[in-house]
Protein backbone atom coordinates (compact mmCIF):
# COMPACT_ATOMS: atom_id res chain seq x y z
CA UNK A 1 0.00 0.00 0.00
CA UNK A 2 1.37 3.56 -0.83
CA UNK A 3 2.14 6.16 1.60
CA UNK A 4 -0.89 8.32 -0.56
CA UNK A 5 -3.23 5.21 -0.55
CA UNK A 6 -2.40 4.95 3.41
CA UNK A 7 -3.15 8.65 3.69
CA UNK A 8 -6.25 9.22 1.96
CA UNK A 9 -7.44 5.94 4.11
CA UNK A 10 -7.07 8.77 7.16
CA UNK A 11 -9.19 11.66 5.40
CA UNK A 12 -12.07 9.54 4.98
CA UNK A 13 -11.67 8.74 8.76
CA UNK A 14 -11.03 12.43 9.79
CA UNK A 15 -14.14 14.51 8.15
CA UNK A 16 -17.26 12.09 8.87
CA UNK A 17 -20.08 13.02 11.18
CA UNK A 18 -23.47 10.91 11.40
CA UNK A 19 -26.32 13.43 12.00
CA UNK A 20 -27.76 12.28 15.41
CA UNK A 21 -31.31 12.27 14.43
CA UNK A 22 -31.94 8.75 12.14
CA UNK A 23 -33.78 10.08 8.62
CA UNK A 24 -36.42 8.94 6.96
CA UNK A 25 -35.37 6.12 4.87
CA UNK A 26 -36.57 7.77 1.96
CA UNK A 27 -33.85 10.77 2.53
CA UNK A 28 -30.69 11.10 0.65
CA UNK A 29 -27.44 9.53 1.78
CA UNK A 30 -25.78 12.44 3.62
CA UNK A 31 -22.01 13.36 4.94
CA UNK A 32 -20.80 16.56 6.77
CA UNK A 33 -18.01 17.84 7.88
CA UNK A 34 -16.69 18.57 11.11
CA UNK A 35 -13.41 20.53 10.61
CA UNK A 36 -11.41 22.12 9.54
CA UNK A 37 -8.87 19.70 11.48
CA UNK A 38 -4.95 19.24 12.18
CA UNK A 39 -3.84 15.42 12.68
CA UNK A 40 -0.22 14.61 13.65
CA UNK A 41 1.45 11.17 13.28
CA UNK A 42 0.48 8.88 16.13
CA UNK A 43 -3.42 10.35 16.50
CA UNK A 44 -6.07 8.17 15.71
CA UNK A 45 -8.91 9.53 14.27
CA UNK A 46 -12.31 8.66 14.34
CA UNK A 47 -15.04 8.82 12.27
CA UNK A 48 -18.96 7.77 12.41
CA UNK A 49 -20.47 5.96 9.64
CA UNK A 50 -22.60 8.22 6.73
CA UNK A 51 -25.09 5.97 6.67
CA UNK A 52 -28.96 7.05 8.70
CA UNK A 53 -29.54 3.17 7.99
CA UNK A 54 -27.33 -0.02 8.25
CA UNK A 55 -26.04 -2.06 5.75
CA UNK A 56 -23.18 -2.38 3.17
CA UNK A 57 -21.34 0.71 3.17
CA UNK A 58 -18.74 1.40 -0.17
CA UNK A 59 -16.62 3.95 -0.72
CA UNK A 60 -13.94 4.82 -2.62
CA UNK A 61 -11.65 7.85 -2.96
CA UNK A 62 -10.93 9.62 -6.29
CA UNK A 63 -7.10 12.10 -6.50
CA UNK A 64 -8.98 14.80 -8.62
CA UNK A 65 -5.96 16.01 -9.63
CA UNK A 66 -5.69 12.58 -11.49
CA UNK A 67 -8.63 11.96 -12.38
CA UNK A 68 -8.43 8.45 -10.67
CA UNK A 69 -9.47 6.13 -7.88
CA UNK A 70 -6.97 5.63 -4.99
CA UNK A 71 -8.96 3.63 -2.73
CA UNK A 72 -11.78 1.09 -2.31
CA UNK A 73 -12.86 -0.42 0.09
CA UNK A 74 -16.41 -2.05 1.06
CA UNK A 75 -17.55 -3.06 4.45
CA UNK A 76 -20.20 -5.34 5.36
CA UNK A 77 -22.89 -5.36 8.01
CA UNK A 78 -22.52 -1.74 9.10
CA UNK A 79 -24.51 -0.66 12.11
CA UNK A 80 -25.69 2.94 11.65
CA UNK A 81 -24.00 5.01 14.13
CA UNK A 82 -20.93 2.47 14.03
CA UNK A 83 -17.45 4.33 14.84
CA UNK A 84 -14.77 3.28 12.51
CA UNK A 85 -11.07 4.20 13.36
CA UNK A 86 -7.72 3.99 11.41
CA UNK A 87 -4.55 5.37 12.59
CA UNK A 88 -3.15 8.55 10.93
CA UNK A 89 0.24 7.27 8.99
CA UNK A 90 3.90 8.10 10.02
CA UNK A 91 5.12 9.22 7.21
CA UNK A 92 2.47 12.33 6.33
CA UNK A 93 5.62 14.97 6.31
CA UNK A 94 6.77 14.88 2.92
CA UNK A 95 3.77 13.62 1.01
CA UNK A 96 2.70 17.58 0.05
CA UNK A 97 6.33 18.47 -1.25
CA UNK A 98 5.38 17.99 -5.37
CA UNK A 99 1.72 19.40 -4.77
CA UNK A 100 0.83 22.05 -1.71
CA UNK A 101 -3.04 21.47 -2.09
CA UNK A 102 -4.49 18.35 -2.96
CA UNK A 103 -7.97 17.70 -3.82
CA UNK A 104 -9.66 14.94 -3.21
CA UNK A 105 -13.34 13.17 -4.08
CA UNK A 106 -15.21 10.80 -1.06
CA UNK A 107 -17.61 8.66 -2.69
CA UNK A 108 -20.02 6.51 -0.47
CA UNK A 109 -22.95 4.30 -2.09
CA UNK A 110 -25.14 2.54 0.65
CA UNK A 111 -28.02 0.09 0.03
CA UNK A 112 -28.12 1.78 -3.46
CA UNK A 113 -27.86 5.51 -2.45
CA UNK A 114 -25.06 7.48 -3.02
CA UNK A 115 -23.47 11.20 -2.19
CA UNK A 116 -19.98 12.59 -2.65
CA UNK A 117 -18.12 15.22 -0.42
CA UNK A 118 -15.17 17.06 -1.84
CA UNK A 119 -12.09 18.25 0.82
CA UNK A 120 -8.33 19.48 0.36
CA UNK A 121 -5.54 19.01 2.54
CA UNK A 122 -2.34 20.74 2.52
CA UNK A 123 0.55 20.30 5.03
CA UNK A 124 0.54 22.83 7.56
CA UNK A 125 3.33 24.90 7.34
CA UNK A 126 5.56 26.18 10.33
CA UNK A 127 4.10 23.55 12.44
CA UNK A 128 6.08 20.15 11.86
CA UNK A 129 3.98 17.44 10.19
CA UNK A 130 0.59 18.03 10.54
CA UNK A 131 -2.18 17.81 7.74
CA UNK A 132 -5.44 20.08 7.70
CA UNK A 133 -8.19 19.00 5.92
CA UNK A 134 -11.22 21.49 4.96
CA UNK A 135 -14.39 20.84 3.32
CA UNK A 136 -15.36 22.28 -0.31
CA UNK A 137 -17.52 21.64 -3.26
CA UNK A 138 -16.79 22.41 -6.97
CA UNK A 139 -19.16 24.42 -8.70
CA UNK A 140 -17.91 23.69 -12.74
CA UNK A 141 -18.80 26.06 -14.85
CA UNK A 142 -21.70 27.42 -13.73
CA UNK A 143 -23.26 31.12 -14.42
CA UNK A 144 -22.63 34.21 -12.89
CA UNK A 145 -24.81 37.42 -12.83
CA UNK A 146 -25.37 40.85 -11.23
CA UNK A 147 -27.51 41.02 -8.60
CA UNK A 148 -31.25 42.49 -9.01
CA UNK A 149 -34.78 41.46 -10.90
CA UNK A 150 -34.71 38.25 -13.17
CA UNK A 151 -35.38 38.55 -16.27
CA UNK A 152 -38.16 35.74 -16.12
CA UNK A 153 -39.79 37.63 -13.60
CA UNK A 154 -40.49 41.10 -15.62
CA UNK A 155 -40.46 39.53 -18.95
CA UNK A 156 -42.50 36.60 -18.87
CA UNK A 157 -41.26 33.58 -21.79
CA UNK A 158 -38.22 35.45 -22.43
CA UNK A 159 -35.86 32.79 -20.81
CA UNK A 160 -36.46 30.21 -17.83
CA UNK A 161 -32.97 30.70 -16.41
CA UNK A 162 -32.59 32.69 -13.99
CA UNK A 163 -30.22 35.64 -15.73
CA UNK A 164 -30.90 38.96 -13.62
CA UNK A 165 -29.98 42.38 -14.27
CA UNK A 166 -29.71 45.48 -12.55
CA UNK A 167 -31.22 48.69 -13.24
CA UNK A 168 -28.30 51.76 -12.78
CA UNK A 169 -28.61 55.45 -12.98
CA UNK A 170 -25.77 56.78 -14.87
CA UNK A 171 -26.17 60.17 -13.52
CA UNK A 172 -24.89 59.37 -10.29
CA UNK A 173 -21.19 59.82 -10.19
CA UNK A 174 -18.36 57.78 -8.18
CA UNK A 175 -18.91 54.03 -7.81
CA UNK A 176 -21.91 51.79 -7.23
CA UNK A 177 -21.47 48.10 -6.03
CA UNK A 178 -23.69 45.81 -6.38
CA UNK A 179 -23.40 42.11 -5.10
CA UNK A 180 -22.25 39.12 -7.78
CA UNK A 181 -24.34 35.85 -7.69
CA UNK A 182 -23.10 32.83 -8.99
CA UNK A 183 -25.23 29.54 -9.38
CA UNK A 184 -27.90 31.75 -7.50
CA UNK A 185 -26.45 30.06 -4.66
CA UNK A 186 -23.73 32.04 -3.50
CA UNK A 187 -22.17 35.76 -3.02
CA UNK A 188 -19.34 35.46 -5.21
CA UNK A 189 -17.84 39.13 -5.56
CA UNK A 190 -18.82 42.62 -6.68
CA UNK A 191 -19.26 44.35 -9.67
CA UNK A 192 -19.05 47.55 -9.92
CA UNK A 193 -20.01 50.66 -12.03
CA UNK A 194 -17.83 53.30 -11.65
CA UNK A 195 -19.12 56.93 -13.14
CA UNK A 196 -16.55 59.64 -13.86
CA UNK A 197 -18.14 62.63 -16.04
CA UNK A 198 -19.30 60.89 -19.19
CA UNK A 199 -17.12 57.59 -18.76
CA UNK A 200 -18.55 54.64 -16.96
CA UNK A 201 -16.83 51.62 -16.63
CA UNK A 202 -17.82 48.23 -15.62
CA UNK A 203 -15.39 45.61 -14.23
CA UNK A 204 -16.10 42.76 -10.72
CA UNK A 205 -13.88 41.12 -8.41
CA UNK A 206 -13.89 37.88 -6.79
CA UNK A 207 -13.64 37.43 -3.48
CA UNK A 208 -10.01 37.08 -2.71
CA UNK A 209 -8.60 37.25 -6.07
CA UNK A 210 -4.35 37.24 -6.04
CA UNK A 211 -4.96 35.77 -2.15
CA UNK A 212 -5.78 31.99 -3.35
CA UNK A 213 -9.16 32.43 -3.97
CA UNK A 214 -10.69 29.40 -5.39
CA UNK A 215 -13.03 31.32 -8.08
CA UNK A 216 -11.82 30.78 -12.24
CA UNK A 217 -13.53 32.92 -14.55
CA UNK A 218 -14.44 30.86 -17.77
CA UNK A 219 -16.28 33.31 -20.14
CA UNK A 220 -17.19 36.62 -19.85
CA UNK A 221 -20.24 38.90 -21.42
CA UNK A 222 -21.63 41.83 -20.14
CA UNK A 223 -23.68 44.51 -21.93
CA UNK A 224 -25.93 47.26 -21.51
CA UNK A 225 -29.65 47.58 -22.40
CA UNK A 226 -31.48 51.26 -22.71
CA UNK A 227 -35.15 49.64 -21.11
CA UNK A 228 -36.95 46.18 -21.42
CA UNK A 229 -37.94 46.66 -24.84
CA UNK A 230 -35.09 46.22 -25.95
CA UNK A 231 -34.31 42.91 -25.08
CA UNK A 232 -35.35 40.51 -26.62
CA UNK A 233 -32.72 37.50 -26.19
CA UNK A 234 -30.43 36.99 -23.23
CA UNK A 235 -28.03 34.35 -23.99
CA UNK A 236 -24.67 35.97 -24.51
CA UNK A 237 -23.63 33.89 -28.20
CA UNK A 238 -26.58 35.53 -29.54
CA UNK A 239 -25.83 38.87 -28.68
CA UNK A 240 -22.29 39.37 -29.54
CA UNK A 241 -23.23 42.72 -30.93
CA UNK A 242 -23.91 44.17 -27.63
CA UNK A 243 -20.94 42.77 -26.34
CA UNK A 244 -18.93 45.38 -24.03
CA UNK A 245 -15.49 44.84 -22.32
CA UNK A 246 -15.07 44.84 -18.22
CA UNK A 247 -12.55 47.77 -17.59
CA UNK A 248 -12.82 49.17 -20.60
CA UNK A 249 -14.27 52.77 -20.01
CA UNK A 250 -17.68 53.85 -22.11
CA UNK A 251 -19.18 56.91 -23.68
CA UNK A 252 -22.48 57.87 -21.90
CA UNK A 253 -23.28 60.47 -24.57
CA UNK A 254 -21.33 58.29 -27.60
CA UNK A 255 -21.66 55.00 -27.26
CA UNK A 256 -25.07 54.71 -24.73
CA UNK A 257 -26.72 57.26 -27.26
CA UNK A 258 -27.06 59.36 -24.06
CA UNK A 259 -29.29 57.31 -21.77
CA UNK A 260 -28.50 57.58 -18.35
CA UNK A 261 -31.06 55.01 -17.14
CA UNK A 262 -29.77 51.46 -18.37
CA UNK A 263 -30.24 47.95 -17.52
CA UNK A 264 -26.74 46.48 -16.35
CA UNK A 265 -26.71 42.69 -17.88
CA UNK A 266 -23.40 40.51 -16.76
CA UNK A 267 -23.46 36.89 -17.86
CA UNK A 268 -20.30 35.17 -16.87
CA UNK A 269 -19.56 31.45 -16.08
CA UNK A 270 -17.27 30.77 -13.39
CA UNK A 271 -15.79 27.21 -11.87
CA UNK A 272 -15.49 27.86 -7.96
CA UNK A 273 -15.44 26.55 -4.52
CA UNK A 274 -17.70 26.58 -2.22
CA UNK A 275 -15.01 27.30 0.23
CA UNK A 276 -13.27 30.81 -1.09
CA UNK A 277 -10.27 29.66 1.28
CA UNK A 278 -9.64 26.97 3.46
CA UNK A 279 -10.99 28.57 6.10
CA UNK A 280 -13.91 30.72 4.49
CA UNK A 281 -16.84 29.77 3.19
CA UNK A 282 -18.93 31.99 0.84
CA UNK A 283 -22.09 33.70 1.96
CA UNK A 284 -25.30 31.59 0.74
CA UNK A 285 -27.88 33.71 -1.64
CA UNK A 286 -30.92 34.04 0.05
CA UNK A 287 -32.85 36.36 -2.51
CA UNK A 288 -36.07 36.41 -0.49
CA UNK A 289 -34.43 38.00 2.15
CA UNK A 290 -36.55 41.12 2.85
CA UNK A 291 -33.86 43.53 2.43
CA UNK A 292 -32.76 41.83 -0.83
CA UNK A 293 -36.71 42.18 -2.04
CA UNK A 294 -36.94 45.70 -0.93
CA UNK A 295 -34.00 46.44 -3.36
CA UNK A 296 -35.34 44.58 -6.14
CA UNK A 297 -38.10 46.55 -6.22
CA UNK A 298 -36.72 50.13 -5.86
CA UNK A 299 -34.56 48.66 -8.71
CA UNK A 300 -37.82 48.15 -10.39
CA UNK A 301 -39.07 51.91 -9.40
CA UNK A 302 -35.88 53.49 -11.07
CA UNK A 303 -36.75 51.75 -14.82
CA UNK A 304 -37.47 53.69 -17.37
CA UNK A 305 -41.47 53.63 -17.70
Amino acid sequence: MTRLTRFLILLTAAVLLLPGIALAEDRPLAVSFSGPVTLSPGQQAQAVTVANISGDVVYSITDMQKKTVVYTEQRAGVQAGERLTWPVPADIAGLDAAHPVKQIRLSFVLNGKACALDLYFSLEKGKGPGIVIEQGAWYHNNTACVFGPAFRDVKPGLTDKWYTFAPVDLTVQGRQEFEYIASSLYVIGTVCVDVNGDSVTVTYRNFYDGKGGRTETKEEFFTFFPDLDAVSQVEPEMLQDRARAFGVPLSIENDLNGDARVLLYVRNRVTYCNYVTPTRQLTRYWPNLPERKALREEMLRMMDP
